[in-house]
């Protein structure tokens, strides 16, 4: 039987562990696994190595409980703040958070992050440093007017979102009006890191089929230009890896400064 495609990450049940291990874990196929997480892990580390971005906070809004697209970016901040719009999302970073032996083994990233920086050493620590940093995991609510309230969450000099707009996004109108809600929470002069699909148009969890709405690098161009940000990186890869359990044409990873509030 075909499963509903009717399903959208944020409003309905959604099987942490099984996204984790079927697109983000060594049990993902290799190639796969090579442009869903090395090539973010990549393309960040060598943008972040030259400076140019820092500050004092950061704030995540990625889809599951996914912590790896941090690793490459979070030593400027000091503090950082993980949205998530489900409960469960936010157990299992908990988790990851507090060492529980439960928790999603991310193991396979820190290895990659190690080998890109030539100190096997190093990362066990950095891993640890991320989790400290990570003061506050929250809930955020997509159908309110702010995601956030703002005297509790103040804006950030750094904001990444991976793979979260267009799964929460009905259309193009609603992918708009979703990025002006995330991007209230960077300040004016911060940058926007975006990791996400071009093209897509579904993912599997758990037997049920999940919505992306499929966007075209001229819209994110175009979306990112008329809320006030200039696009200093730009990068995309083409699809390699046959998977059956989603669909999308590429993977897409832009570093953006906010020049004007709209």
């Amino acid at each position: 039987m075909e499963p509903n495609p009717t399903k959208f990450y944020h409003l309905h049940q959604f099987d942490t562990r099984d996204f984790t291990n079927n697109f983000f874990s060594p049990q993902a196929d290799s190639l796969f696994l090579e442009q869903a997480v090395k090539y973010p892990l990549r393309t960040l580390y060598t943008e972040f190595a030259s400076g140019y971005i820092k500050g004092e906070s950061l704030i995540d809004v990625s889809i599951g409980p996914l912590i790896f697209p941090l690793f490459p970016v979070f030593e400027p901040f000091r503090e950082i703040i993980v949205l998530k719009f489900n409960d469960d999302c936010i157990k299992e970073l908990d988790k990851w958070r507090t060492s529980d032996p439960g928790a999603c083994d991310w193991s396979h990233a820190v290895e990659f992050m190690a080998e890109l920086e030539g100190n096997s050493s190093v990362w066990t620590h950095k891993e640890e440093q991320l989790k400290r940093r990570i003061k506050h995991l929250l809930k955020c609510d997509v159908l309110a007017e702010n995601l956030v309230d703002e005297r509790t969450v103040p804006k950030a000099d750094c904001l990444l979102t991976a793979w979260i707009l267009e799964t929460i996004s009905q259309d193009e109108t609603s992918y708009w009006n979703n990025f002006k809600k995330v991007s209230a929470l960077l300040k004016l002069g911060g940058h926007l890191v975006l990791i996400g699909d071009i093209q897509g148009s579904f993912f599997i969890v758990g037997g049920h089929k999940y919505h992306i709405l499929p966007i075209g690098e001229e819209f994110l161009r175009k979306t990112l230009e008329g809320e006030g940000y200039s696009i200093v990186f730009y990068s995309a890869v083409g699809r390699n890896a046959e998977k059956q359990t989603t669909n999308y044409e590429k993977i897409v990873c832009i570093i953006a400064r906010k020049v004007r509030e709209r």
